[in-house]
């Protein structure tokens, strides 16, 4: 098998999984949900599950790519009784790409996501200009990201991409004060932004 046969295979189980994805998210996600809460990159829930503890009338979905994390997240949300939070294992560009484009995001977390502290690895971190795209199609208007890195040179990068992007803006401030198993680790609150959704977006090209 060549090259080109082994990339097609590998397409074919990327749509496949983000089709197995829709699926799911279409009986799951539902407009008519209350004040909507998105984690990515949820680890093992401790925020999460703390959040919708704190705002039980709010519907909170936390994704991450390790199974083990989401077992356990699930585990920590049951015990919590908390029945409005819930953890899903799905990449967040085929997470975002698969969920109803009716569903809107009021409230996006991304706390500590992977530095990828090697400049030739930069090119993974999860804010780039296509992710920033996506994500303001996929949140109502006024919506906001709350976004920590210990991450300096990362934490400038974001800042600098949303402050030239034409739909998101930053503000001043925080809004809640966030306690996650990094600050505890090191002692120290991270680096810390909020961005709003400041422009209504045209309709999803792939979803309409």
């Amino acid at each position: 098998m060549n090259k080109d046969e082994h990339y097609q295979i590998f397409l074919q189980e990327v749509q496949a999984r983000k089709q197995n994805l829709a699926d799911r998210l279409r009986d799951f996600l539902k407009p008519t949900q209350a004040f909507k809460t998105l984690e990515i990159g949820s680890g093992h829930g401790d925020f999460l599950v703390q959040y919708a503890t704190t705002y039980p009338e709010r519907f909170c979905l936390g994704i991450d790519l390790i199974t083990q994390r989401i077992e356990k997240s699930n585990k920590k949300a049951r015990r919590a009784n908390v029945a409005q939070c819930f953890f899903l294992k799905a990449r967040a560009e085929e997470f975002l790409e698969s969920q109803p484009a009716e569903f809107l995001w009021d409230e996006i977390f991304v706390l500590y996501p992977d530095p990828w502290p090697k400049k030739r690895h930069h090119k993974n971190r999860l804010f780039q200009v296509e992710f920033l795209d996506r994500l303001a199609l996929r949140v109502s208007l006024g919506a906001k990201i709350h976004f920590e890195t210990d991450a300096k040179d990362y934490f400038d990068e974001v800042c600098g991409r949303m402050e030239v992007h034409p739909r998101w803006r930053k503000l001043e401030g925080r809004i809640y004060a966030i306690d996650t198993v990094f600050s505890r680790i090191t002692g120290q609150q991270g680096h810390h932004a909020v961005f709003e959704c400041c422009e209504a977006c045209p309709a999803d090209p792939i979803s309409s």
